[in-house]
């Protein structure tokens, strides 16, 4: 089953970076939840290119997916999931910006926006790679899935696995085509403290929140230098860094009330069942004072990984080594992606690999290059040469 020459693509630096802006310049910013516009421009130009391609109305028919695939679905081949999403972070301030975030400008090498590199780039190689899939022919299948809410933790990727299977999945998230076979775990917390107010010129009649965290600091410094020692050999340390505080009603009035946020940053080897207890635990101090603490996991996205010589990582390793010089160590993503549901959810080998400068993503002026997404295109079609080829 290798036949790694068979795809071709014929794409352009040209062609690629018209699709990528045509992508940007859809503003898909989540929050507000804008997907719908873009997921229906991406069906109605893979419907141009005579593929198979659908609106998917889970879980919100107000944001819909895009399911599209292509290959004769021979059992005897193998079948090829590539993933992205379509929703974009905001921009933030607009005037901090020397391109228009929703402009898709091309400069040189680079296509500007916000997106671009997260993960438009990534959408926009998977959907030339299908095309000439569909064009070439495959014995096996291959499947399209571009998902609404990764940047806020919902359930699209998940709920599009319970619709299609296959045998290997890519998550085209930006990697500079180095092949990512872990990814980080994220959790957010709120910790809420609760004291009692008094007036500022007589303080020893309340309980100041503000006092107590503070004077808290050495337990939350030690918590974080142990979980320090936990670490993976591509992803590096646990992580966990409080990044929002919110706190006092006026200047006059001792603070009853506190929301401290933390920012966990998780391994594999780590369940999110342990970090709640450990986050539970590591404020009894508090408690044991006198205060009222409650504390509230408001967003998960699990860790994931697969060995570093699955087929999937294999195979792709070497052929964006042999397009484009890539690396060919084992590598690992320090942030959290749609991995997870691929691996963790529904059982498929995956990994993360796309044509995007990581370092690009959520930033000012983003963009992505286009050389890079070019090369994307054609180790996409080398790989489903090999797996979903006879």
């Amino acid at each position: 089953m290798s036949n790694p020459n068979r795809i071709q693509h014929g794409v352009s630096g040209d062609e690629a970076a018209a699709l990528l802006a045509d992508l940007v310049a859809i503003d898909s910013q989540n929050p507000p939840r804008r997907e719908k516009p873009i997921a229906e421009f991406i069906v109605d130009r893979l419907d141009s290119w005579g593929i198979d391609a659908r609106l998917f109305e889970r879980p919100d028919a107000e944001r819909p997916q895009v399911i599209a695939e292509v290959g004769e679905g021979d059992p005897g081949a193998g079948t090829l999931i590539l993933n992205g999403h379509v929703d974009v972070v905001p921009p933030g301030d607009a005037e901090q910006w020397t391109h228009d975030p929703f402009g898709g400008e091309r400069e040189g090498n680079r296509v500007y926006g916000r997106g671009a590199s997260d993960m438009k780039g990534g959408v926009a190689a998977g959907m030339l790679a299908l095309r000439a899939a569909h064009e070439s022919g495959v014995d096996g299948r291959v499947v399209l899935t571009c998902a609404m809410g990764e940047e806020t933790a919902e359930p699209g990727t998940e709920t599009m696995l319970e619709e299609v299977s296959g045998d290997w999945g890519i998550v085209l998230e930006p990697t500079q085509l180095v092949v990512d076979t872990v990814g980080k775990g994220l959790a957010w917390y709120e910790v809420e403290v609760r004291g009692d107010a008094a007036h500022a010129s007589r303080p020893g009649l309340g309980r100041n929140v503000l006092d107590a965290l503070f004077a808290f600091q050495e337990p939350i410094d030690t918590y974080r230098e142990e979980i320090a020692e936990r670490e993976h050999p591509l992803i590096g340390e646990s992580l966990c860094t409080p990044t929002m505080l919110e706190a006092g009603t006026k200047e006059n009035v001792i603070p009853d009330y506190a929301k401290l946020t933390f920012d966990r940053r998780f391994l594999p080897s780590e369940s999110v069942e342990g970090l709640d207890e450990e986050m539970e635990t590591l404020f009894d101090g508090l408690r044991e004072e006198g205060f009222e603490v409650s504390i509230e996991r408001t967003r998960t996205y699990e860790a994931a990984e697969i060995d570093p010589d699955h087929e999937i990582a294999t195979v792709v390793r070497r052929h964006a080594h042999d397009v484009a010089g890539i690396e060919t160590d084992p590598h690992g993503k320090d942030a959290a992606t749609d991995q997870r549901n691929f691996v963790n959810d529904a059982g498929i080998p995956a990994i993360i690999w796309g044509p995007g400068v990581s370092e690009q993503s959520h930033t000012v002026d983003e963009w992505a290059p286009v050389d890079a997404l070019v090369d994307g295109v054609e180790v996409l079609c080398r790989t489903i040469g090999e797996l979903c080829v006879e």
